[in-house]
């Protein structure tokens, strides 16, 4: 019998495993995909979970510095930061290299096997996989959003999510990201173009229904455009969770990454997110394992320690991202038109505050603009009122603050 049994091999699910097997503990990982890290993402990853997750240089595509969005309007606004806020990295690359780390630390990864059932009993948890049965102590759920786990496990699941389309294409003339607004383009979310090596970009969107047909529609305005030659990849659908799980732990089992609705729903990134939350949840069990005391009371530290880092992000986020569904496109090109006329585009692409990773201070000073939060006000007073400004001190945890956090881990 293992110590630990990790269900998912995605960031969340490979740190985990890392970190607790770097503590001596026996830790087995198992994955349905035989490529680990093959999930569909941008692989945008901030400059802040660069610096605390290290990836192999010659990994990363390309620094950003810049963004454009278009209007519904095909007007224009761009950002630039004074320094690089993000870097596109070979997502699969960067996933598989937590999984290496974690086999050299001793972690045992079973690849192709599904899960199918977990039963929790008193002294142990057995996991049902098409090949058998494996038991160990404690479990790890990394599964992803929509993992049947969850709901076999009665801890529910996501309360509201989003549909993400993606495919890798041919581009031409291409130098920075560019995202697109309007409903239609995206109702409610928005589309992208990323580039990655040269004369190669991700193209994708966020939607609630018709993913697939929205997404034909913007590849054909694009290539009309002359911005894209052609697609290199098939699309592909999956889903992102846009709330996270009321409750993350119950007897011998924590919920991390995607399953647990540890996303941005600001944008749907989630890697940074899940790795910290890993960090926690593997903080929560070696206390535990020690102890040998592995019940859902004793476990409830994981979900106090993540949400006081993440819940205030993770509810300003989840109200602008709803207060932003309810916006037409008149509304949207005129507080784009609106915000590059008056110079706030410069001010907060310039702000020290704002971070590719925690959006709340970019919210609250938009909220806090004089035109831009008044007509965000009058579109629903409500949302605008949960998408509050921030106490400056409270915006988003400073690097200090963060440290501070993560080493109690």
């Amino acid at each position: 019998m293992e110590d630990v049994i990790v269900v998912g091999a995605g960031p969340a699910g490979n740190n985990a495993a890392l970190t607790l097997a770097s503590k001596g503990y026996g830790v087995t990982v198992i994955d349905s995909r035989e490529n680990i890290g093959d999930k569909l993402c941008t692989g945008l990853v901030g400059e802040e979970c660069f610096r605390r997750y290290p990836i192999d240089p010659s990994l990363v595509y390309r620094e950003i510095n810049s963004a454009s969005i278009v209007a519904p309007s095909s007007e224009g606004v761009r950002f630039e930061t004074p320094r690089p806020v993000a870097r596109v990295v070979n997502r699969v690359a960067y996933v598989a290299s937590f999984a290496e780390r974690a086999k050299e630390a001793g972690a045992q990864y079973l690849l192709g096997p599904r899960v199918s059932q977990v039963e929790q009993q008193k002294d142990r948890v057995s996991v049902v996989t098409n090949d058998g049965t494996l038991e160990a102590r404690a479990l790890v759920l990394a599964a992803g959003f929509g993992s049947q786990l969850n709901r076999q496990l009665g801890l529910g699941e996501a309360s509201d999510y989003v549909v993400g389309v993606q495919a890798l294409v041919e581009t031409e003339g291409l130098d920075e990201v560019e995202v697109y607004v309007g409903r239609n383009v995206a109702p409610g979310f928005f589309a992208w173009l990323v580039p990655t090596q040269p004369g190669y970009a991700l193209a994708g969107l966020l939607v609630r229904k018709d993913a697939p047909e929205r997404f034909a529609q913007f590849i054909s305005a694009r290539k009309a455009e002359g911005k894209i030659k052609g697609s290199v990849s098939k699309a592909t659908c999956w889903g992102i969770p846009l709330r996270p799980l009321r409750k993350t732990y119950s007897d011998r089992v924590l919920v991390v990454g995607d399953a647990a609705g540890q996303v941005k729903p600001t944008t749907g990134g989630g890697i940074f997110y899940s790795l910290m939350a890993s960090e926690f949840a593997s903080k929560a069990l070696d206390e535990a394992l020690q102890e040998d005391r592995l019940s859902a009371n004793r476990l409830s530290s994981y979900q106090r320690e993540w949400k006081g880092l993440l819940s205030k992000e993770l509810e300003v986020g989840y109200s602008a991202r709803r207060l932003f569904e309810y916006l037409g496109d008149s509304h949207i090109s005129s507080l784009i038109q609106q915000a590059s006329k008056n110079g706030f585009v410069a001010e907060l692409a310039n702000s020290p505050e704002v971070s590719f990773d925690w959006h709340s201070s970019m919210i609250g000073k938009i909220m806090g603009h004089p035109t831009l939060g008044g007509v965000l006000k009058m579109v629903n007073p409500f949302l605008a009122r949960m998408a509050k400004v921030p106490e400056p001190a409270d915006m988003y945890p400073s690097e200090e603050v963060m440290a501070e956090s993560m080493s109690r881990v």
